[in-house]
C-alpha cells in the first residue's frame, strides 16, 4: 500500500487548493481531504508557498500530515492496522489549533471581559456536546452545531441565550475561515438562529420618586451603594458596569477649557464624556466612603486611592474577572430588589430622557454616543458645546440628583455608617483616613 499527500487540481474562490491523502493498494483507491488548504503553484509539488496566509502554521500542518500518513503506512506493513482502519485514522486529521489557542492569537483586540466570553462560549460547546476534551477548529461543524442547539433546548436555556452563544461561535467560524483555517464557514442552517418574539415594549418613563422610595427602603449599607452606582451610572450617560470600573479621569492638557473636569469611557468603541461639577464630585465622594467603610479590610484592592476625586474603583480590578463580577453580582441582585430592575435600566432611563428634549440631532449623537464628539465638547466657541453642558446641567436638576444625596447621606446616618464627626473631616493623608476607618 502507498499513502502519498497530493494537491487537488481543483480551486476554490479563495484561490486555494486542498492537500488530501491518497491511499492507493490492490483493487483498493481512496481520497481523503485534510484540513490543510494551500495556494498551488505546482499541483505536482505539495509545499506551502510564503505567499500563503499563516505560512508558518501551515508548514506545521504540513509536517503534522506527513507524519500522520508515515504512521498509517507503518501500522499497516506491521499488519496491526487494516485498510479501514488507516482510513479512518487520515480520515480525524490533525488536532494542531485548539479554539482557546486561536481566539488568544486572533482576538487580541477584544476587551478581556469580551474575549473571555468567546474563551467561555467554547466552554459550553463543549459542555453540551459532551466532549471531556481539547476543543479544535475542525470541531466546528455543522452536525455538532445542530447537536449543540438540540442538547441546549433540551437543557432548558433561553432563546436569547442560545442565540447569543451561536452567534459568537459564528464570528469564530468567519474569523477562522478567514485566516484559511477551516475549508468552509457555511456550517449555520438558516434556522438555527431563531427569531425571538418581542413583547412591545412599555415606554413609560420610569418616575424618579421610584429611587427615593428605594432609597427610603435600604435596610443596609450595601443597597445603598447599589443604588448610589445606580444613579452615577445615568448621571455618567448611562454607562454599564464595566464601564463604571474602567473610566478614568481626562488628562486636562488636552483640552482647550481647563478649568472644567472631565472623565471619559469607551463605549461601542465611541468616546463618552462626562463633565464633573459639584453635585456629581459629592455623589462619587459619598460612594467612595461607604465602600472604604464596607471593603477596606478584606478588598482593599479594588477601590481607587481615597483622595482621588473622579475614580472609584481601581482600575486593574478590571482584568480580574472574579472580582468583577462577584462584587456586582451582589450589586445587581439589591438594585432588582429594591427598585425591581437591573443596571441596563440606567442607560434605558438615560436615553429615555435624553430623546425627550428638543435638541439638534448632533448634540443628540453625541448624548446617546453615536458620535464622540470630542471636538464639539472641547471646543468653547462651538454653540453645540454649550447646548451640551445646558442638557448635563439640566439632568443633575431633573433627576433630582442634590436632593438624592441628601437621602442617600442621611440614610447612611440612620445606619451608623457616616457619623456627623467623621463624614465632615479633611484627611491630609492617606494614613489618617485609614486610622478613622480602623477606628469604627
Amino acid at each position: 500500500m502507498n499513502i502519498t499527500l497530493k494537491i487537488s487540481r481543483y480551486i476554490d474562490k479563495n484561490s486555494l487548493s486542498n492537500v488530501y491523502f491518497d491511499i492507493s493498494a490492490t483493487n483498493y483507491r481512496k481520497k481523503i481531504k485534510s484540513e490543510l488548504y494551500v495556494r498551488a503553484v505546482n499541483s505536482s509539488k505539495v509545499e506551502v508557498e510564503k505567499s500563503d496566509v499563516n505560512y508558518i502554521s501551515k508548514n506545521i500542518l504540513l509536517q503534522k500530515l506527513r507524519e500522520k500518513a508515515s504512521q498509517a503506512l507503518e501500522n499497516y506493513d506491521s499488519e496491526e492496522w487494516s485498510l479501514l482502519d488507516c482510513e479512518g485514522f487520515l480520515s480525524k486529521g490533525v488536532e494542531i489549533i485548539s479554539i482557546k489557542s486561536f481566539i488568544h492569537e486572533n482576538f487580541t483586540h477584544l476587551s478581556i471581559f469580551t474575549k473571555n466570553d468567546y474563551l467561555n462560549t467554547i466552554g459550553v460547546y463543549s459542555k453540551h456536546l459532551g466532549l471531556n476534551r481539547t476543543i479544535y477548529l475542525k470541531d466546528l461543524n455543522e452536525a455538532n452545531l445542530l447537536l449543540f442547539k438540540t442538547n441546549m433546548l433540551f437543557s432548558g436555556l433561553k432563546l436569547s441565550s442560545i442565540n447569543s452563544y451561536i452567534k459568537k461561535i459564528k464570528v469564530l467560524v468567519n474569523k477562522a475561515y478567514s485566516n484559511n483555517l477551516l475549508p468552509n464557514k457555511n456550517i449555520f442552517r438558516n434556522d438555527l438562529i431563531e427569531k425571538e418574539s418581542h413583547k412591545k415594549i412599555n415606554r413609560n418613563r420610569k418616575k424618579f420618586v421610584n429611587i427615593e422610595q428605594g432609597i427610603s427602603n435600604a435596610e443596609s449599607i450595601y443597597d445603598l451603594q447599589a443604588i448610589t452606582l445606580f444613579v452615577i451610572m445615568i448621571i455618567f450617560k448611562g454607562m454599564k458596569p464595566i464601564d463604571m470600573v474602567k473610566y478614568k479621569e481626562l488628562d486636562h492638557s488636552i483640552m482647550i477649557n481647563n478649568k472644567d473636569k472631565y472623565i471619559y469611557y469607551i463605549s461601542k468603541g465611541i468616546k463618552r464624556f462626562v463633565r464633573f461639577e459639584e453635585n456629581i464630585f459629592n455623589l462619587i465622594n459619598i460612594l467612595k466612603t461607604s465602600l472604604y467603610y464596607t471593603h477596606f479590610e478584606k478588598n482593599p484592592e479594588v477601590l481607587a486611592p481615597y483622595n482621588n476625586p473622579y475614580e472609584v474603583f481601581n482600575l486593574d480590578v478590571s482584568k480580574e474577572i472574579k472580582k468583577h463580577k462577584n462584587l456586582w453580582n451582589i450589586y445587581q441582585k439589591k438594585i432588582k430588589k429594591l427598585l425591581g430592575c437591573n443596571y441596563k435600566m440606567a442607560n434605558t432611563l438615560y436615553v429615555n430622557y435624553i430623546d425627550d428634549l428638543e435638541i439638534s440631532q448632533n448634540v443628540r449623537n453625541i448624548l446617546v454616543g453615536k458620535n464622540d464628539g470630542q471636538e464639539v465638547v472641547f471646543d468653547i466657541e462651538n454653540p453645540l458645546r454649550n447646548q451640551i453642558n445646558e442638557v448635563e446641567n439640566r439632568l443633575i436638576q431633573d433627576f433630582k440628583i442634590g436632593n438624592l444625596i441628601a437621602l442617600v447621606e442621611n440614610r447612611m446616618n440612620l445606619l451608623g455608617v457616616l457619623e456627623s464627626k467623621s463624614k465632615n473631616t479633611n484627611w491630609q493623608r492617606p494614613i489618617d483616613f485609614i486610622k478613622t476607618i480602623s477606628s469604627i
